[in-house]
């Protein structure tokens, strides 16, 4: 992809002993056939990183420091970087050699079709050399937890992934919450329709420097996993909704009515219930229809949740002999997946 500036984006930390020779290295690939720039974007590095930088850039038009006068994430700094960068053609990397320079051809040359293209250690033809057991399962936890939580996420092999490349117009960078230092993570949650492709490629074990992934750092993607993650906010609407159902429920059961009728009632009460939070709240950036429309849609695509509700309170209650609470409950239990799947592929799709 010969047409287009290209921008590498490094952001630094204490990297005094790699940033050098990576800059030579990502020079010596890209001077020839590409119009480039290296933003190095260095947190006020200890080891004066940022000395580096600046004196190479004296002599260098194509190497731009952006200093920050205090150590504020991975991720705040990537987007500084994509900010401050004159190309549209975005390449993200770390700076100290676990990400193979020679892998950025391939990753510019693979937006040709695609929107976002992502080094994977995970898909066939990658892996990873020299991670402790820890860091191994750090890693395929983190992986296999944003993959659950987070569905956007699944159109990549290694959503965890800190190389990347992407063109600049295909992302909405006003939407990126920078919380945490996997920064793919949030721009994959946050623009769900970009078009992506996985490049193998092997993790290298880092020889220079210490490694900044720490608690403080898998704390903070836990958190952000979990406020992202749209099957817990679903789960919590549910919880609400199910309240409401068996309140209902109750209610209609004293003042004497056939628990049948009451069951049905209580299922549309809670239907209601449930969209207005979750369209509020849950899916609040994915209103690609009108409000009538989603309203209708959610009813009719959580019909199967709640005649799954209704027949297994059915049969518990006939043959089991439960009470009908119980049963009710049970089955809003086994509706909850199939309501969040119809939900998430049919009512707020976009």
């Amino acid at each position: 992809m010969s047409n287009g500036k290209v921008s590498i984006i490094i952001p630094t930390y204490n990297e005094a002993e790699n940033i050098g020779g990576l800059i030579n290295k990502v020079e010596n690939i890209l001077k020839n056939y590409y119009d480039y720039e290296i933003l190095v974007v260095d947190d006020n590095s200890p080891d004066k990183t940022y000395e580096i930088v600046d004196r190479i850039s004296k002599n260098n038009p194509h190497i731009k420091l952006i200093l920050r006068k205090e150590k504020k994430g991975l991720s705040s700094a990537i987007i500084d970087g994509v900010k401050r960068a004159s190309g549209n053609i975005i390449v993200v990397m770390d700076a100290d050699f676990q990400h193979p320079p020679e892998i950025i051809p391939k990753l510019i040359e693979s937006l040709k079709n695609y929107d976002i293209a992502i080094a994977s250690r995970y898909k066939k033809g990658g892996k990873i050399e020299g991670f402790s057991f820890y860091r191994k399962i750090v890693s395929k936890g983190a992986t296999l937890l944003a993959k659950i939580l987070v569905p956007e996420v699944n159109r990549t092999s290694d959503p965890m992934s800190g190389f990347f490349a992407f063109k600049k117009d295909a992302v909405n960078l006003n939407k990126l919450n920078t919380i945490g230092y996997k920064i793919l993570f949030e721009i994959l949650y946050k623009n769900p329709n970009l078009r992506v492709i996985d490049i193998p490629y092997t993790f290298k074990n880092r020889n220079k420097g210490k490694s900044k992934l720490g608690m403080k750092e898998i704390f903070e993607f836990l958190i952000h996993a979990i406020i992202n993650s749209r099957i817990i906010k679903f789960a919590v609407v549910g919880a609400m909704g199910t309240i409401v159902n068996l309140g209902v429920m109750y209610l209609l059961l004293n003042k004497g009515m056939f628990y049948d009728y009451a069951s049905a009632i209580a299922i549309e009460t809670s239907i209601l219930f449930n969209f207005i939070f979750n369209d509020k709240w849950t899916f609040k950036d994915r209103k690609g229809r009108s409000l009538i429309s989603r309203v209708l849609r959610y009813n009719l695509m959580v019909g199967p949740s709640g005649v799954t509700i209704f027949f297994v309170m059915e049969l518990l209650t006939k043959l089991l002999k439960i009470y009908p609470l119980i049963g009710q409950f049970i089955g809003i239990i086994f509706g909850f997946i199939v309501n969040f799947i119809l939900s998430y592929t049919k009512v707020w799709n976009i």
